[in-house]
C-alpha cells in the first residue's frame, strides 16, 4: 500500500476533497422520542417496540481497555438461490453520503469467492432507501450505516429490506432474507449527526446459522496504524458483486475512524474490520459511512465505541 499513500499525500496536499456529506444502561428501552437531555445514542425503533434487556450477554469479553464479542463462521450451509431481475434496485448508497469515493488509483479487488467466511457475513442490502451493505453479528442481525435503516431528511425509515449474505451477482449462496425492524439512535433519527450515523436491521430468520457473523471490539484510545479490511457491494461494479480494498487507520477521533480504502455509493455500513484480532478473530471496529468530505481526504466510519458496542448488543438480543 506505500505506492497508494503517497499519491494520496500528493493529492492530499493539493487539495481537500469536498464531496457532500456516557454508556448506556443495562437496562434500555427501545423507543421512539427522546427528552432533551437523553444521550444521543438512545437507541430507537421503525415499530417502536420496546423490550428491556438486562445486562451484557454472556458473550461479551472484558479487556483491560475495551471489550469485544467473538464472531461465528457459521456452517457453511449453502443454498444457491437466484436473484430475480425484480429483486434489483437502485445499486447506489442510501441518502446523500453516497458520493464516489475512490482516492488516486482505485486498488479495490473483486472478492472471488464471497460465499467463503467472512465475506459471506457481508451482506448486500436492497431496499426503499437504496442500496446498501451491512454485515452480520448474530444469526438475524445485521448492522449498517444508520443513514441506510432511516432518511433523517425525509423523516423517514425504510419500509422493507432485503438482505443477501455473500451474494455473487446474481447466485445467492445463503439465500435470502427480510427486515422485520429497523434500529438507530436518535443522534442520528433526530439530529442527522454523522457522528452517530449507524443502525441495524432485525432479520426474519437465522440466514447467520449459515452463513456466519462478525465479531466487533470497542477499545479506547488511538486506532491509528491499525491495519483493516473494508469489504462491501459498490454501485460501479457489477451488480451483487463484492470487492474489498486494505489498509490502516489514519487518523482516530473520538466517534469517527479514516482511513484510504477506496470506496463506491453502495458501500456504505460496509464492516471496517481486523482480520486477526487477538483474541476476537475477525473483528469490526467501525462501520463505514462517508466518502472524503474535505477531511484530509480521507474516507470514514462511524467508531465502535463502549455507547455503539452496547447498542450492538441491545439489538442482536432483541
Amino acid at each position: 500500500m506505500s505506492h497508494k499513500f503517497s499519491l494520496r499525500q500528493t493529492i492530499m496536499a493539493t487539495a481537500l476533497l469536498g464531496l457532500t456529506l456516557l454508556p448506556l444502561t443495562s437496562v434500555l428501552p427501545i423507543r421512539q422520542a427522546s427528552a432533551a437531555n437523553d444521550s444521543p445514542h438512545t437507541p430507537v425503533s421503525s415499530d417502536g417496540s420496546y423490550r428491556t434487556v438486562f445486562g451484557q450477554p454472556d458473550d461479551v469479553i472484558q479487556t483491560q481497555n475495551g471489550a469485544y464479542v467473538k464472531g461465528h463462521p457459521g456452517t457453511n450451509k449453502r443454498i444457491h438461490e437466484f436473484a430475480p431481475s425484480s429483486s434489483r434496485t437502485s445499486n447506489q448508497s442510501a441518502g446523500h453520503l453516497g458520493e464516489e469515493s475512490v482516492i488516486g488509483q482505485d486498488e479495490r479487488t473483486e472478492v472471488q469467492d464471497p460465499s467463503v467466511y467472512p465475506y459471506s457475513a457481508i451482506v448486500k442490502i436492497e431496499s426503499d432507501i437504496g442500496g446498501c451493505t451491512g454485515w452480520l453479528i448474530s444469526p438475524d442481525t445485521v448492522v449498517t450505516a444508520g443513514h441506510c435503516v432511516y432518511d433523517p431528511n425525509k423523516h423517514k425509515w425504510a419500509s422493507f429490506a432485503n438482505v443477501y449474505p455473500g451474494r455473487n451477482g446474481n447466485d445467492l449462496p445463503y439465500g435470502s432474507a427480510k427486515a422485520r425492524t429497523f434500529y438507530s439512535v436518535t443522534g442520528w433519527t433526530e439530529d442527522g449527526d454523522g457522528s452517530y450515523d449507524y443502525g441495524a436491521i432485525k432479520l426474519n430468520w437465522d440466514i447467520g446459522d449459515s452463513a456466519g457473523w462478525f465479531g466487533y471490539l470497542w477499545k479506547s484510545g488511538s486506532l491509528d496504524g491499525t491495519p483493516e479490511n473494508l469489504s462491501g457491494y459498490p454501485g460501479d461494479k457489477e451488480y451483487g458483486t463484492q470487492w474489498e480494498d486494505r489498509d490502516q487507520i489514519r487518523k482516530s477521533t473520538a466517534y469517527k475512524l479514516y482511513y484510504s480504502n477506496d470506496t463506491y455509493g453502495g458501500q456504505s455500513g460496509s464492516p471496517v474490520y481486523q482480520e486477526n484480532s487477538r483474541g476476537c478473530g475477525v473483528c469490526s471496529i467501525a462501520i463505514h459511512t462517508n466518502g472524503v468530505y474535505g477531511y484530509n481526504g480521507y474516507n470514514s466510519g462511524t467508531r465502535i465505541t463502549q455507547e455503539v458496542f452496547n447498542n450492538l448488543n441491545l439489538w442482536r438480543q432483541q
